[in-house]
């Protein structure tokens, strides 16, 4: 395990230098305009949220950054995120047939965002480092130790018309080989409130799950809160709801 953490750190490493070094070179103009702040005014937002499901939990933070301008304007996007959480799964290899594992990552992404009329479009590429412990050995989880691997991620916006927005999102990474799918579609119901749909799909060496259900999301300044919850399907775990609640706040 020493060696797979020591390449991840200096993967790491190496993209925090290109960020910093991208941020010396965006944030004077700025800076000079606007003080230390000026870099990050309407150029960062926050978010988290935790998922829990019939056997698993799983929680997430981040933030992204555009260095060289507004965050509604295109251009370049930084990304950093960490999560972590338990999940189970069955397997014949331990007594019981279930084993527990705990879970944790990062991930360091550059973008571009596309836009087009009422549409905008981010690509992410970068590294991705997971950690997989499990509570009971099992020699035929190939998902267990330190990986480090790439991963790609691509987000889509559509703000249809003023009471209207669509989303969906595709990634995958090669550290634990997974992919996933996401897609909702929401209206805004009053000044303070959105209701909406969302379905989603993952898979990797293991398993396969999907989701359907619904959302309500309150669009206040500064933040947005979102609750969601419907039903999950699993080929590796008894089938059962799941809840999400997110938080999405700009600088």
């Amino acid at each position: 395990m020493g060696a797979p953490s020591t390449l991840a750190a200096s993967c790491l490493a190496v993209l925090a230098t290109l960020v910093a070094s991208m941020a010396a070179g965006a944030g004077g103009d700025a800076l000079a305009d606007d003080g230390p702040a000026g870099a990050f005014t309407k150029r960062l937002y926050f978010y988290s949220g935790v998922d829990v499901a019939r056997d698993n939990v799983y929680g997430w933070a981040g933030a992204a950054w555009s260095p060289r301008g507004l965050m509604d304007q295109e251009g370049l996007r930084v990304r950093l995120q960490g999560g972590g959480g338990q999940y189970k799964y069955r397997t014949d290899a331990v007594p019981g047939g279930w084993n527990t594992v705990s879970k944790t990552e990062g991930e360091l992404l550059l973008g571009w965002q596309f836009l087009n009329g009422r549409q905008a479009l981010a690509i992410y590429g970068g590294v991705n480092v997971t950690e997989n412990l499990l509570d009971q050995p099992d020699p035929y989880n190939r998902d267990q130790g330190t990986a480090v691997g790439a991963k790609a991620v691509a987000e889509w916006y559509y703000r249809y018309d003023d009471d209207w927005t669509f989303t969906a999102a595709l990634g995958g990474s090669t550290a634990d080989e997974t992919a996933f799918l996401r897609a909702t579609a929401g209206r805004h119901v009053t000044s303070w409130f959105d209701l909406g749909a969302e379905a989603g799909a993952s898979t990797d060496w293991l398993s396969q799950d999907a989701r359907a259900g619904l959302f309500i999301a309150t669009p206040l300044p500064g933040r947005q809160w979102r609750a969601a919850g419907g039903w999950r399907w699993s080929s590796d775990s008894d089938d059962g709801a799941y809840a999400t609640l997110s938080l999405y706040s700009p600088f």
